[in-house]
């Protein structure tokens, strides 16, 4: 009889910190900036309901939409993202799930 050697190719995956960096503290006359893109809907989405709560903490919120990756709007994305970090104390970048 044969035996057959079946190879797995999928990758381990990469370590993470479950570390979620420092507190953000009180809200109240923070800069809360938001960073969201158009193809996920659903972060949009929690985002609106949560921009209410994060203004009746006292905090003032900024969108930013990521935008293009590539090519001039890259670039622009890019001198935008820049600007986006200097004007806000605390970012919401994703959902960390």
């Amino acid at each position: 009889m044969q035996r057959v050697t079946i190879l797995d190719p999928t990758a381990p995956p990469p370590e993470t910190s479950a570390d979620p960096g420092p507190p953000a503290g009180s809200l109240s006359g923070r800069r809360v900036g938001i960073r969201f893109d158009q193809t996920w809907r659903s972060f949009i989405t929690a985002t609106r309901d949560w921009a209410p709560r994060l203004e009746a903490a006292g905090a003032q919120v900024r969108w930013w939409d990521a935008g293009s990756r590539v090519g001039e709007d890259g670039e622009r994305t890019r001198r935008e993202l820049t600007e986006f970090v200097r004007e806000v104390d605390v970012a919401i970048v994703g959902l960390g799930n």
